[in-house]
């Protein structure tokens, strides 16, 4: 029975890395970079802001500090997962879009090994393109329009080891990540000369690459019912090389390929920044947890080929941005260890601010291209809904986390979109005990 539990969790994960490569986005900005960035946030840290460096919960894996996994204890295995709807409005000069999108959000796994050492696997999304737009253009005293097209983003299958160290209260641990996807970036427009032909050009990149993250947390009591947790991480920058493909096809006016020419670059220059974190939790007699976290990443030196056609400079300081990203959160249940259905339940709060960490090319009505980003604030809450009974009476705690989420994306010039997000995440986290012996008598 364990090894077709072992079976059927690894088919999960794989499907569950292929779905997230699928993530879509409506943004226009996820035209530029890797696309719209995605926190990898999971369970209770999503309903919290985010946070995740100082957070130490029984609710399952949290892939943000690796060494956060020796929280669970040593006969559990924990399964998560989620799925996210987000509705979104743009707005541009007075005039709105509104757009909906959904699917498969993240997958976890967390269990022991041994009495000081857990070990986690999953996958989470990392990046999202999508957006579809067009312009009117003139050449020659006619006008014609053009469209432009996006899929795709960026998706991590990772697998963590956390480890109780000797000195009381410290624990580390390290994942080791294969990051992959790719980018499609489509222009459409009509032949000047055959006004009833067309002509696209597809420009795409594949990343593959790994990713290494280390952290460590310190947990110590301030008091007898007040536990404080200090938390770090840190990703070492990735200099990587990906496969560009340029193809353009054309035509004719009953929509049959006319003719084609591609062209295929091997090992165009990729990079991920290096990542620091900091964070910290306050728990009070286990009931209400307080905390929050302050993530610096260092993108103005990452290298990212410049053949994508997206009309930024070589630079990488015009390209990309040094991203700070700012959360607080808050989690509380009335009375955890009760069998009352509603003090069990944990309620959670929480806010998040951060820089863009790419440009966008504008050219203002001087004939002078500005290069700059946005700056996103966010605000979230939540509820874990027990679906089992508690520790208290010899099982394990199991929930439903939903989260409700809203993001506006407030561009640095009055004349770029405006963004705004309204989104719910339903999750499951199953608290199972599979390690449990009987003993003969």
């Amino acid at each position: 029975m364990l090894k077709i539990k072992k079976f059927t969790l690894l088919a999960l994960l794989v499907f569950f890395a292929g779905s997230l490569a699928a993530q879509m986005t409506n943004s226009p900005y996820s035209r530029y970079g890797y696309g719209v960035l995605k926190d990898q946030t999971v369970g209770p840290s999503k309903g919290m802001g985010g946070i995740g460096y100082g957070l130490r919960h029984k609710q399952g894996a949290n892939p943000l500090n690796p060494a956060s996994y020796t929280s669970v204890d040593s006969l559990t295995f924990m399964l998560d997962m989620s799925v996210n709807y987000t509705s979104s409005k743009l707005t541009e000069n007075g005039a709105n879009q509104t757009d909906d999108n959904g699917g498969l959000d993240y997958l976890t796994m967390l269990f022991p090994v041994t009495k000081n050492m857990a070990v986690s696997v999953g996958a989470v999304p990392v990046s999202s393109v999508g957006y579809s737009f067009g312009s009117i253009e003139s050449a020659g005293g006619v006008s014609y329009k053009k469209t432009f097209d996006g899929t795709g983003g960026l998706s991590q299958v990772y697998g963590g080891l956390g480890y109780q160290t000797p000195l009381k209260g410290l624990s580390v641990g390290a994942n080791v990540s294969y990051l992959f996807g790719k980018m499609e970036h489509k222009r459409s427009l009509p032949s000047i000369s055959v006004p009833s032909n067309t002509s696209s050009e597809v420009v795409k990149l594949k990343v593959r690459t790994a990713k290494f993250d280390i952290g460590a947390q310190y947990q110590f009591d301030i008091s007898p019912k007040n536990t404080l947790i200090l938390g770090a991480v840190f990703s070492p920058k990735i200099n990587s090389k990906g496969d560009y493909e340029d193809l353009t096809i054309n035509y004719d006016a009953s929509g049959n390929v006319e003719s084609y020419d591609g062209d295929t670059v091997k090992n165009v220059p990729t990079g991920m920044p290096a990542t620091f974190g900091l964070g910290f939790t306050l728990v009070h007699d286990q009931r209400l947890t307080f905390g929050a976290d302050v993530t610096f990443q260092q993108w103005e030196n990452v290298k990212y080929t410049e053949k994508m056609g997206d009309g930024l400079p070589s630079d990488s300081k015009e390209r990309f941005n040094n991203r700070v990203k700012i959360a607080a959160g808050v989690e509380y249940a009335i009375a955890p260890r009760e069998r009352d259905f509603f003090k069990r339940m944990r309620f959670r709060g929480g806010f998040n601010y951060a820089n863009s960490y790419m440009n966008v090319a504008h050219t203002d009505a001087g004939g002078v291209t500005h290069y700059k980003g946005f700056d996103e604030y966010g605000a979230t809450l939540g509820v874990g809904i027990p679906i089992k009974e508690g520790e208290l009476y010899g099982g394990r705690t199991s929930y439903i986390n939903v989260t409700f989420e809203y993001k506006r994306l407030e561009p640095k010039m009055k004349a770029m979109i405006k963004e705004e997000y309204y989104g719910v995440s339903v999750g499951i986290n199953f608290n199972e005990v599979w390690f449990w012996k009987n003993k003969l008598r």
